[in-house]
């Protein structure tokens, strides 16, 4: 699987057989076959017969599963979890309050964290490390950030200096097994 972040919140997870966009405009969802919104606000056309997840619950689509987990009382969103190529991938998008016990457990297991960081995020950083630390993900990918913030929240973590890749390139037996990573992404154009 291929992960390319194309700033704020959105990605593009390329797996074997099909391509998922996550919260990016029509303009650049390209040639991806799933669409996932995680927001109310966000409005997504399928153009181009893409398969379009914007409501909570559990699906299935050319061999990824998806859970949109609603997540917020105060200011409800979604949370998107993406399993494709055996991997799971959780998306932190639009949420704006500290996660509770039981939006965790419906999360589950969590390879790849997806998650806003800097004066950009919803969350403060002592509850985004809380979520880190609940969800014990594998990777953990900052988003949604500005310049050089996403490089002083690696070093707040612990992680010192994280250099930025193009893009992930990843196998499910290729993760890390014994301790949590951080990637720092480029924004592609």
């Amino acid at each position: 699987m291929q992960i390319s972040y194309f700033g704020n919140t959105g990605f593009i997870l390329k797996g074997n057989d099909t391509s998922v966009a996550l919260a990016l405009p029509a303009e650049k969802i390209g040639d991806a076959e799933i669409v996932i919104t995680s927001t109310e606000d966000e409005k997504i056309k399928a153009g181009g017969g893409q398969t379009i997840f914007d409501w909570p619950g559990e699906y299935e689509s050319k061999g990824v599963s998806v859970q949109l987990i609603p997540a917020g009382k105060e200011k409800p969103s979604r949370i998107a979890k993406i399993i494709i190529d055996g991997i799971a991938v959780v998306h932190l998008n639009g949420v704006e309050e500290a996660l509770t016990e039981k939006e965790e457990e419906k999360i589950g297991n969590v390879d790849i964290l997806l998650v806003s960081v800097g004066k950009n995020a919803a969350l403060d950083e002592k509850q985004i490390k809380n979520t880190i630390e609940a969800l014990e993900p594998k990777i953990v990918i900052p988003m949604n950030f500005a310049a050089g913030e996403e490089k002083e929240f690696a070093k707040s973590l612990g992680f010192g200096e994280i250099e930025g890749e193009n893009d992930l390139k990843l196998k499910a037996g290729s993760l890390p097994s014994d301790r949590m990573e951080m990637k720092i992404l480029r924004q592609q154009k």
